[in-house]
């Protein structure tokens, strides 16, 4: 796993339009009775008030208020349905059928999906990948526990078999994990937003994590409820945003076997390389954003609208320009330009690479 910067994040909170929600009819006192019983379990991060974050293993969690749902606006890409009386659920989505857990059967609500369709924010210079996470519990006992969460990376939109035992998905160890041995678990509450289909709790990933290669664009997200707060009532749904902004990304990388393709266990990152990303948006109004490679040599243009855009290098000092690829959103490539780049709405497009090759050095003779 790739480092990223880990600088505090706590001022961050997410703007949403404010949504009244109906008084449960509920009695008060066995609803307060049943919440101090769960609430003697203590998660590792509590989303049981509003507004309520926290970072784990490099990643965010945020509660949220309701927000616009339905078509055009979320895109659910796995929903576990718990049986009969189970008070624990779990699944992961893939196009594969039959399916090994709670999931619902339904192509529209469990499915594959691809890096390139899931959001990117991006907070104190951290890259993330964004997904919404709506639940679904009785008025009268409103928490659950997220007890496990694990994020995997394919080559097949297909993959099928988890492991409980390794926690590998079809032989895949995960890209970023919740647990990591340590037991963590997360606390939400049902009764903050009232409704399925609402949305509850963002959860934020950096990038990098996932990012591996442009061999591996479909993303896996497993998840385990109930373990430690009971599920007792409709489905829980994870989904991402569809009216969410676009973005480009990619890195800057020395090519040591000049084949084009950055191989992150035995080549780096080129830090501190500008990278200039200039055109037009759908509404005709001009971009110019400037921005450098990080550490890693990684770069990010995010909350993009639609519109034709271009990317260009600055040679660094000491190399010269290798095999350039353009990203998975398409276009055109010219030297140290990616351009005639038709970016649409909710767009993510994903290694926009530019290799170099490290000079070297001849001593006068």
């Amino acid at each position: 796993m790739r480092a990223f910067d880990r600088k505090s994040w706590l001022s961050f909170v997410p703007t949403f339009a404010p949504r009244q929600h109906p008084t449960p009819a509920v009695r008060p006192g066995v609803e307060a009775l049943e919440e101090r019983a769960l609430l003697s379990a203590t998660p590792t991060i509590d989303l049981t008030t509003h507004g309520a974050s926290g970072s784990i293993n490099g990643a965010l969690f945020q509660q949220t208020d309701a927000q616009p749902t339905g078509t055009g606006y979320i895109d659910s890409f796995v929903r576990l349905n718990p049986g009969g009386t189970a008070s624990q659920e779990q699944g992961y989505n893939t196009d594969a059928r039959s399916l090994q857990y709670d999931e619902n059967n339904s192509p529209q609500f469990t499915r594959s999906l691809r890096l390139d369709s899931i959001p990117q924010v991006t907070r104190n210079g951290v890259t993330y990948f964004e997904f919404l996470l709506d639940i679904n519990q009785k008025s009268s006992a409103p928490l659950l526990s997220l007890d496990e969460l694990r994020l995997y990376v394919g080559e097949s939109p297909s993959l099928k078999g988890y492991d409980p035992n390794t926690k590998e998905l079809a032989h895949h160890a995960a890209s970023w994990d919740l647990d990591q041995g340590d037991d963590h678990w997360v606390g939400m509450n049902y009764r903050l937003n009232t409704g399925s289909g609402s949305g509850d709790v963002l959860f934020y990933v950096p990038v990098e994590t996932l990012a591996v290669s442009a061999d591996t664009p479909y993303v896996y997200l497993y998840s385990k409820f109930g373990g430690n707060w009971a599920a007792n009532s409709g489905f829980e749904e994870w989904a991402v945003r569809s009216n969410a902004p676009a973005s480009l990304s990619g890195y800057v990388f020395n090519d040591a076997d000049n084949d084009g393709v950055f191989d992150t266990s035995t080549e780096a990152g080129i830090a501190n390389v500008i990278i200039t990303l200039s055109g037009t948006t759908d509404k005709g109004a001009p971009v110019n954003i400037v921005v450098q490679t990080d550490d890693n040599g990684f770069y990010s243009f995010a909350g993009l609208t639609s519109g034709a855009y271009q990317i260009a290098e600055t040679q660094p000092d000491g190399y010269t320009s290798g095999i350039n690829s353009v990203g998975t959103q398409g276009g055109k490539v010219n030297g140290d330009v990616f351009y005639d780049i038709y970016l649409r709405q909710g767009v993510n497009g994903l290694f926009n690479n530019f290799a170099e090759i490290q000079q070297q050095w001849i001593p006068p003779s």
